[in-house]
Order: structure tokens, then sequence, then C-alpha cells
């Protein structure tokens, strides 16, 4: 049986800013957490987390259901889509760059779709 926490794709979304807005999860790919590592999309005090960063919330298996600031490429996400018990609507992702607005709207790389 799998770990929970290797349901995780490493895609780093869930550290950055992030706000529902008419429909759509944005994600400011400009401001990560201070401990994200931008080579690996991990984070850099991962085992001390929840103690280092009070922003930082455990991906459980109610946010994974319910939470809609979770992209849906996210593998938690996947999974409780696969079990047929996701609950939170779908939204459309927008990735946005708030230092270069001129590169907004990139699209989303298709290895996390």
């Amino acid at each position: 049986m799998m770990a929970w926490d290797d349901k995780c794709r490493r895609c780093g979304l869930c550290c950055h800013e992030k706000i529902l807005y008419e429909g759509e999860l944005v994600i400011d790919l400009d401001a990560p957490c201070r401990f994200y590592d931008s080579q690996t999309n991990c984070c850099s005090v991962y085992k001390d987390r929840f103690v280092s960063c009070a922003e930082c919330h455990k991906v459980t298996v109610l946010r994974a259901m319910f939470a809609a600031y979770l992209p849906e490429s996210c593998g938690y996400v996947q999974w409780a889509r696969s079990r047929h018990i996701r609950f939170a609507r779908r939204m459309e992702l927008r990735l946005i760059h708030s230092r270069h607005p001129a590169a907004a709207d990139l699209p989303y790389l298709e290895y996390f779709l």
C-alpha cells in the first residue's frame, strides 16, 4: 500500500500563494513559501514544516476531498477523484507571475496534467 505522502507529485504548486477568484484557482509562481526549494519543488524544512511555517497545512483526506485550492493535477486530488470522493468543484487553473506581468497566463505544464 502506498504511503499518503507518496501520493504527492512534487509539483510545488501548493507551496505558492493562491486565491480562488471567479471560478478560477489562481497560483502566483512568483510568491513561493520561504521554505520552498525551486530546484527540487520540495520543502527545505519538510519534517518541521508545520512548526516552521504557520501557513503550511497538511494535505489530509478531508482536504483532498473538499479543498478547492488544490489543483486537479495534485496527486491527492487525483487519488480522491479516482475513489469518487472529491467533492470540491473543479476550478480552472491560472498560473501567473506577479513580478513579471507580461509573462502571466503561462500554459500549465503537461507533465502535471
